[in-house]
């Protein structure tokens, strides 16, 4: 009797020990049931747990809507604690683990962005050629084959002599560029502006003297005026300086009865180009003292319009 009431006590001792044990066991379940690998989310369900374990059991079921979250990203760290702490929209698409592609692998850059820290060049964009006219287009055409039959033709149907194809370029900055002087005459003649830059800031001038092509600068436009006078009146010096090394008249007289210094001082409005430009065509031969239709000759210009710098400079350069 004595043993068997031993044993009972021994049992009943084991069983209060046992209690506290199952507690802890318990609760240390439902910490990792709780923890943030619980909750993390896939694709494919979850089966249920086979313990049956009260804690276990009063967890509850992961909803819809987060079943179709995406699953959380470690926080950034270092120069990228601004990215954002989830993956793109598109990363539900994508096998768990798999890095989120990129939108797309173009560049593209802001107007004020150096592109130094993205690797991409600017290059300069051509200007949009404005739609041209089935004449316009003969035109150029034209002038491309080397037809001056054509190119005539063309013009009599009116084709616009300013029009500029996708590089800024007139249909006489392109006769010149293809060294053809007879179609370029012809264009300049008609009308075509040869001070016309295109989108490399070259006109037809400019191009024609780097070539050397007098034939095409010694033409005249339908004023009667010359390279050397649009030039003038545009103010352009560097222009002036290298028709001036040519064989191009000085003194031509255009239909309103103006030379080339003539423009300069009714046009240029005595700025320093035009009496730079002045200067430099009394020094390569151009006679002040010639008179226009009117009567007036370059001194009499200048003093009428006030440019006293211009009469100055006209007067120095006289007596030399």
């Amino acid at each position: 009797m004595a043993l068997h009431t031993g044993l009972s006590t021994h049992r009943r001792g084991i069983a209060l020990l046992a209690l506290p044990l199952a507690a802890v066991i318990g609760a240390c379940t439902s910490c990792a049931a709780s923890s943030p690998q619980a909750h993390e989310v896939s694709s494919t369900p979850v089966p249920a747990p086979s313990s049956s374990s009260a804690t276990e059991k009063s967890l509850p079921a992961p909803s819809k809507a987060a079943a179709s979250s995406s699953v959380p990203l470690p926080a950034p760290t270092g120069n990228n604690a601004t990215a954002p702490t989830t993956t793109p929209s598109n990363s539900a698409k994508q096998p768990a683990g798999t890095p989120a592609k990129p939108e797309s692998s173009k560049t593209s850059l802001s107007p004020l962005a150096s592109g130094a820290n993205t690797g991409a060049s600017i290059k300069a964009l051509p200007s949009s050629a404005a739609e041209m006219s089935k004449a316009t287009t003969q035109l150029f055409a034209a002038v491309n084959r080397g037809k001056l039959k054509d190119v005539k033709s063309a013009l009599k149907d009116g084709a616009d002599l300013d029009a500029q194809d996708e590089a800024g370029r007139t249909a006489l900055m392109r006769a010149v560029i293809n060294k053809n002087p007879a179609i370029a005459k012809t264009l300049f003649e008609a009308g075509s502006d040869p001070d016309k830059k295109d989108d490399f800031y070259e006109s037809p001038f400019l191009r024609a003297s780097a070539n050397g092509q007098v034939e095409t600068l010694t033409a005249v436009n339908r004023m009667g005026g010359t390279a050397l006078t649009v030039a003038s009146e545009n103010g352009r010096v560097q222009a002036v300086r290298q028709l001036l090394r040519t064989d191009i008249p000085v003194d031509q007289v255009n239909d309103l009865g103006w030379t080339a210094l003539h423009e300069t001082i009714v046009l240029g409005q005595g700025t320093a180009n035009a009496i730079t430009i002045a200067r430099l065509l009394i020094i390569n031969g151009a006679d002040p003292h010639l008179e226009d239709h009117s009567g007036s000759d370059a001194f009499k210009l200048a003093r009428e319009r006030q440019q006293s710098q211009m009469l100055t400079m006209l007067q120095a350069a006289a007596k030399r």
